[in-house]
């Protein structure tokens, strides 16, 4: 789940996210035609083109390389948050944070590899461990962030986790139904989801649902 938009990039800066785009194809291509079991980084970097050690200054391990690369937006999205007017409500900016950045941007990646990564994951209790670590970290960094904005301190009030918490829920729910469907727009999806959580009243009585 990533958008990568390269309009402007410093040539050293495209030739690293060409090299890592590169990697994580590899990395998924052998683990669907091999086996997770028998895949190495060895493999890997040769169908990378690269060396071992080259993949090691991007991915710690053959896992990190197959899960999802949420990590990298993270720091993107919440460096836009804290540029948000002041008179935004938290969850309104981070909303904003989210649909504006270049991980959820201009260009999408195939629906049909992220569709395959997400499967490997699931069908894959080590890939799934690792994948929520992600999250988790995820999570904690958006939490930071809108505690910054907030003025608040993220070990004594709970509510920018909260917050965090119920972002990555409306996002996870917004890709899954991409993937799934693949008719509109992931950012389309994102807006839509975020706005019925806006106006959801967790104890009033169910209505039409989004998408």
């Amino acid at each position: 789940m990533a958008y990568e938009a390269e309009t402007g990039m410093g040539r050293r800066e495209q030739k690293k996210r060409e090299t890592r785009r590169a990697i994580r194809h590899a990395a998924l291509d052998l683990a669907l035609q091999e086996g997770l079991e028998y895949l190495t980084v060895e493999a890997i970097a040769q169908a990378a083109g690269i060396s071992p050690r080259t993949f090691f200054n991007y991915f710690a391990s053959k896992e990190d390389a197959l899960v999802t690369q949420a990590d990298a937006g993270a720091a993107q999205v919440s460096q836009l948050l804290l540029e948000r007017p002041a008179h935004e409500p938290p969850m309104q900016a981070l909303r904003n944070a989210i649909i504006t950045s270049e991980y959820f941007g201009v260009k999408p990646v195939e629906r049909d590899r992220i569709l395959a990564r997400q499967r490997l994951t699931q069908e894959n209790p080590s890939l799934m461990a690792h994948h929520l670590g992600k999250i988790a970290a995820v999570e904690r960094t958006l939490a930071q962030a809108l505690a910054e904005r907030m003025g608040t301190d993220l070990e004594d009030d709970v509510y920018p986790e909260l917050l965090a918490a119920v972002a990555l829920s409306t996002i996870r729910v917004a890709v899954r139904r991409w993937v799934a469907k693949g008719t509109q727009p992931l950012e389309e999806l994102l807006d839509a989801a975020f706005e019925r959580l806006e106006r959801m009243d967790l104890n009033a009585a169910h209505t039409a649902a989004f998408g």
